[in-house]
C-alpha cells in the first residue's frame, strides 16, 4: 500500500521503546532473541473495528452530500463482505516507561519492559520480518478524522484522477464501475490498517507503537493459552547478538527484589550490561 494511502508518525531517533510482557515473554526475547506477535483481531481492545467506523460514518456525514451516495460508499468499501479479509499480526510497544495500564495490560503484576533504542530495534525487526506498517498509535479524534477525510478527499481523487463525487455518481449509476470499485478497494484497505492504529482517546497514556505484520503464504501461525482460549501469533526471530536493550524495568509486584535480582543476574550470564529498575509505582495486595 502506498506511503501516501496510510500516513504514521515513527519512532524519533535516538528515543526508546518499551516492550512489556510477562515472564515467559522477556525468556523468549533475551534467551532466544524472538517476539511474538498476536493476530490483530484478538488484540486487547475487541472495539477496534467498530471505533474506527464510528470516526468513517462522522467523516463522510461531513463529506458526501449526499445521504444516499454516502450509504451506497459504506456499504460498498466498510461493510462489505466481498473480500477476504487479510491477516495481520501485531507486536507492540509503547513510549511510556512506567504506565499501570501498560502494566495491567501487557506486563500484569509479574512482568518486566524492556526499553530498546528505537532505531536499531527497528533496523533489527525490519531485517527479520518485512513490516507492512508501523508507528505510533492515534489517540487524538481530530486527527483520526483528518486522516480518513485527508484519504477521502485527496487520496482517491488524486488516485483515479477523478473527483470523489463523479466517482461516486458513476458508482449509482453502476455498482460495478471500475473506478467506483477501485475506490471502494482502496479506502476498505485502508480503513483495515487504520483500524490498528486508531483508539479511544481513553487509551492515551499507553502511547502505544505497533509494528504490523502480513501473512504470508509460508507463514507459520503459532498458538498459545490465554485466560481459556487460544491466541494466534507468530514469531518474529531476530539475528543472533545482543539486542539493543538500555534497560529493563520490573513491574509492580510481591517479590520484586527477587526479580531484579534474578533479572540482573540473566542479563549478566548472556553478556548484557544493561540497568534494571523498580517501577515506581505502588500497588496495594
Amino acid at each position: 500500500m502506498s506511503g501516501r494511502q496510510v500516513k504514521l508518525k515513527r519512532a524519533e531517533n535516538s528515543s526508546i521503546l518499551y516492550h512489556y510482557t510477562k515472564s515467559n515473554g522477556i525468556n523468549g526475547i533475551i534467551n532466544h532473541n524472538c517476539f511474538w506477535a498476536t493476530k490483530s483481531d484478538f488484540l486487547n481492545d475487541p472495539n477496534e473495528f467498530s471505533y474506527i467506523r464510528g470516526i468513517i460514518e462522522e467523516v463522510c456525514r461531513d463529506t458526501i452530500k449526499s445521504p444516499a451516495l454516502k450509504e451506497m460508499f459504506l456499504a460498498d468499501s466498510i461493510y462489505s463482505k466481498h473480500e477476504k479479509p487479510r491477516e495481520y499480526f501485531v507486536l507492540s510497544f509503547s513510549k511510556c516507561r512506567d504506565s499501570i495500564t501498560m502494566w495491567s495490560e501487557f506486563g500484569s503484576k509479574t512482568g518486566y519492559n524492556i526499553g530498546f533504542r528505537s532505531d536499531e530495534i527497528i533496523a533489527r525487526i525490519e531485517e527479520a520480518a518485512e513490516i507492512a506498517y508501523h508507528g505510533l498509535v492515534v489517540y487524538n479524534p481530530r486527527r483520526q478524522r483528518q486522516l480518513i477525510q485527508r484519504n477521502i478527499c485527496s487520496y482517491l481523487p488524486n488516485l483515479l484522477r477523478t473527483p470523489l463525487e463523479d466517482v461516486l455518481a458513476a458508482g449509482s449509476r453502476d455498482r460495478q464501475n471500475v473506478n467506483y470499485q477501485k475506490a471502494c478497494r482502496k479506502f476498505q484497505k485502508t480503513a483495515e490498517v487504520y483500524a490498528m492504529f486508531f483508539k479511544h482517546e481513553g487509551f492515551a497514556e499507553e502511547e502505544e507503537y505497533r509494528f504490523v505484520f502480513k501473512k504470508q503464504k509460508d507463514t507459520t501461525v503459532y498458538f498459545r493459552a490465554k485466560d481459556g482460549f487460544m491466541l494466534p501469533y507468530i514469531e518474529i526471530p531476530l539475528s543472533e547478538g545482543l539486542l539493543p536493550i538500555e534497560e529493563i524495568m520490573v513491574a509492580p509486584q510481591n517479590h520484586i527484589d527477587l526479580a531484579k535480582k534474578g533479572m540482573e543476574y540473566m542479563l549478566h550470564t548472556k553478556g548484557y550490561q544493561a540497568d534494571v529498575a523498580l517501577s515506581n509505582i505502588k500497588l496495594r495486595y
